[in-house]
């Protein structure tokens, strides 16, 4: 990966252009021809380093509702139950972490779904006894961009979300959720779908990222493929009045990724919930002692990536209903 690459991948993440021709306009911006950053994208794919590049979309703001889960799994059914959990179509995001809790995924769900009903189940049905649900109370960042050029060049802001209400097309979400094909005009094939220009697509893919239903179009990396292999999930138990500036402090670092308020419990008293990405552990253990000394909390606990079982976009509005059970 040399340094052109790296300036696509930042580009791919942060300022992926909403134009027909979104490749021409990041090639104008590296300095070299649409076709040569096609060629490009596609061996980054190859070399698992770019994972898709689709509109990211907020499901509290289409219809899904979300939580955490983490299971406590005896070790020698840690495998089987990960891989029971991974068959429910909504859990996108599955690992094994170093703690008791030692399996951590997300479970999301339409709406009209019991989410808390839905979860008991799949505890129900993998044999668990012990297990945290966490919905989220607030959201301090959710942003998972890593930064390929350490930092050397400004980033745009999040615009801020409409209050608008939006009516949802559920098949323009169907089709925007997709991997965009690496073509000079990878918006077409939506646009053929929907019986829509191109424009039109665009200007909608805009109108939802200004609802706040899509975060961004945007690529996601493979963070250990990119050169940031080291991944800690930090808990944190704040005092009441130390969260807002705890989650304020956590997520300005451009090392934390997700920064969420989460329930506490008796047994279980963190309330704050960061991602710690970086290129080795002592960069992860840095960026917490940073945290824990501007913030003031010296309560958390380190919960250190050891298998990832299960990483993919959840598909919104399948056209076939699916059941785990």
């Amino acid at each position: 990966m040399d340094a052109v690459d790296k300036k696509i991948l930042n580009a791919l993440q942060f300022d992926f252009p909403l134009v027909a021709r979104p490749f021409l306009s990041i090639a104008k911006t590296v300095g070299i021809t649409e076709q040569e950053v096609l060629q490009r994208i596609a061996l980054l794919k190859r070399k698992k380093i770019v994972r898709q590049i689709s509109a990211i979309f907020d499901s509290s703001k289409i219809g899904y509702r979300g939580v955490l889960i983490a299971f406590k799994v005896p070790q020698r059914r840690l495998n089987r139950v990960a891989l029971l959990v991974n068959v429910h179509p909504g859990v996108s995001h599955n690992y094994a972490r170093a703690d008791d809790f030692n399996l951590w995924f997300t479970l999301t769900v339409p709406s009209e779904t019991d989410l808390k009903r839905e979860a008991t189940a799949l505890a129900k049905r993998a044999g668990i006894r012990e297990w945290l649900f966490l919905p989220t109370i607030r959201r301090f960042k959710i942003s998972f961009q890593l930064d390929m050029e350490g930092n050397s060049r400004p980033r745009r802001k999040p615009s801020r979300a409409s209050p608008r209400p939006l009516a949802v097309d559920r098949n323009f979400v169907r089709e925007l959720q997709k991997d965009l094909p690496l073509m000079a005009r990878p918006f077409s094939p939506a646009a053929l779908a929907l019986g829509w220009t191109e424009g039109e697509v665009t200007r909608e893919l805009r109108r939802y990222r200004a609802t706040g239903a899509i975060r961004r179009v945007a690529s996601v990396l493979r963070p250990v493929n990119a050169g940031f292999p080291a991944n800690i999930l930090v808990v944190w138990a704040p005092r009441t009045e130390q969260v807002d500036q705890l989650g304020r402090i956590a997520a300005a670092s451009k090392n934390v990724s997700h920064c969420y308020e989460r329930p506490e419990f008796p047994t279980w008293p963190y309330s704050v919930y960061t991602m710690i990405h970086g290129h080795s552990i002592a960069e992860c253990e840095k960026v917490i002692h940073f945290i824990a000394q501007e913030s003031g909390v010296d309560n958390y606990r380190k919960l250190t990536t050891l298998k990832e079982y299960k990483k993919i976009r959840v598909e919104y509005f399948p056209r076939a209903k699916r059941d785990f059970r």
